[in-house]
């Protein structure tokens, strides 16, 4: 009976994991949907996707992805990201809700070529602040990107990170009042900032995939997702690694599960047989004298 609870208890804590929500979900962090609509490097685009999907389950939010039809109803959504979008995605419907949206404190993440996305509404260049010089500068270079202190989009990025990009300028650039830089090259020229009207930020690199893999620069992202959303907490890590998506955590748990059960079975089997060895030893061993009484 007792090898019999103590299999139950293994298999229920084995099981247990599977059957909590994630810190993530408890958490309640915030809903980002993101499009990557007219984007020129489809593969680029599903790694960075894939690299946002494990800070996501890593670092408390939740990512959607989605397209510009989705703009029409942002119930529950706190920030809206365009990942490398092309040109002239939105209809006017769809600028209508996104501004309304904004307005209202939404916030707006954007990378790349998603600065060049809305060229002839007035409102989105407000929004980034700044006017993108297009096409990106042919070919692509290694420059050195240096990070400003004093944000929290930026805080632990104390050292310079080397990117190679087809970089994108600017004219007008982001200046004060309206705008903050993050980070410029050597040059001078900003490659990452945000509004001070809207909760909007905005990063030039992201063009190559090789950028996505790189750690400083994934900490710019999922701190520039969190400043976008309005949240004011310290953002707290879940695990050292991402929890892994199902099905693979059901096979880890009947892994668990089968090893335990195994290791259960094995021990009620020595228990069984200590137990017939105890009770065949007692049946064999002589009868005790009886007691000597005193006078006898």
């Amino acid at each position: 009976m007792r090898t019999l609870l103590r299999l139950c208890i293994v298999v229920a804590l084995a099981c247990a994991p599977a059957f909590a929500p994630s810190a993530a979900l408890a958490a309640g962090g915030p809903r980002v949907l993101v499009l990557t609509t007219g984007n020129e490097a489809q593969d680029v685009a599903d790694f960075a996707l894939e690299r946002l999907q494990m800070e996501a389950r890593r670092w408390n939010f939740t990512l959607v992805e989605g397209t510009p039809e989705d703009l029409e109803d942002l119930d529950g959504t706190d920030v809206v990201m365009f990942l490398n979008t092309g040109t002239d995605i939105l209809d006017e419907t769809q600028e209508a809700s996104l501004h309304s949206f904004l307005s209202r404190g939404g916030g707006f993440v954007a990378t790349n070529s998603a600065a060049a996305s809305e060229p002839d509404w007035d409102f989105y260049q407000e929004l980034l602040g700044a006017t993108a010089l297009t096409p990106p500068v042919e070919p692509a270079s290694e420059q050195e990107v240096a990070f400003n202190a004093g944000s929290p989009i930026t805080d632990g990025l104390d050292e310079e990170l080397k990117v190679t990009e087809r970089w994108y300028y600017f004219d007008p650039e982001p200046a004060q009042p309206e705008s903050t830089i993050l980070a410029q090259l050597g040059s001078g020229d900003p490659v990452a900032w945000n509004s001070e009207s809207y909760n909007a930020f905005y990063a030039s690199p992201g063009g190559a995939g090789k950028t996505w893999g790189d750690r400083d620069f994934l900490q710019l992202m999922r701190q520039g997702i969190w400043w976008a959303a309005g949240e004011q907490g310290v953002l707290l890590q879940n695990s050292e690694d991402a929890a892994p998506e199902w099905p693979y955590t059901w096979t880890f748990v009947l892994f668990v599960v089968a090893v335990a059960g195994g290791g259960s079975i094995a021990v009620w089997r020595l228990d069984k047989d200590e137990t017939l060895r105890e009770s065949e030893g007692a049946e064999g061993e002589p009868a005790a004298d009886p007691p000597v009484r005193a006078g006898v």
